[in-house]
């Protein structure tokens, strides 16, 4: 299973909440994106991406490529990871979800219906489609939104055929994006 799926970290965003880079912050002796890398591991083996145009994230070893469009947020950062993926399915994870594990991603893959062009995860009444998995297939479609400047990630997700896990308790916390200094300081508390 390693080589037929890729992961997509997307690290592009600007961080205006947060005030620095999501990804550099550090929890339990590692960065958000050490973390994030450790849980894909085990689930896509090194078929791990990171899209930034930040070079700080080099370190990691892992490929790195910036946004084809640039300032587009998600979806152009979804389309730059599904236009430069080889893979039929892709896993797709906002750099600011630091307590990520393999187990809820392997859930995840064996609960993603063949039929689907994206399987998104939620807890209660709130659906994350930047923790979800991506048919590459579904490039056309974040290539027509980018060309008519529709960048609403959710209207796209409603616009194709998809499905919406909900998250066992036992792993809702997971799901948590930490993007302010608050829910930051919360998380290492």
């Amino acid at each position: 299973m390693k080589n037929e799926i890729t992961a997509f970290i997307l690290a592009g965003g600007k961080s205006q909440r947060m005030g620095t880079d999501k990804g550099m912050l550090p929890f339990n002796g590692k960065s958000f994106v050490n973390h994030i890398c450790e849980a894909l591991k085990p689930v896509v083996g090194n078929n791990i991406v990171i899209v930034s145009s930040n070079a700080a994230y080099d370190f990691l070893g892992y490929t790195r490529i910036e946004d084809i469009v640039s300032d587009k947020g998600p979806v152009g950062g979804i389309y730059t990871a599904l236009k430069q993926s080889k893979t039929k399915l892709n896993i797709i994870l906002s750099v600011d979800v630091p307590m990520i594990s393999a187990e809820l991603l392997l859930w995840m893959l064996k609960n993603h219906g063949d039929s689907f062009l994206m399987t998104q995860v939620q807890v209660k009444d709130k659906a994350s489609p930047l923790i979800a998995i991506y048919d590459r297939a579904i490039k056309t479609v974040f290539e027509e939104h980018l060309a008519s400047n529709q960048l609403k990630l959710r209207q796209l997700i409603d616009d194709v055929n998809h499905q919406t896990l909900t998250v066992p308790e036992k792993w809702s916390r997971q799901v948590k994006n930490i993007n302010t200094q608050e829910e930051y300081q919360n998380l290492v508390s």
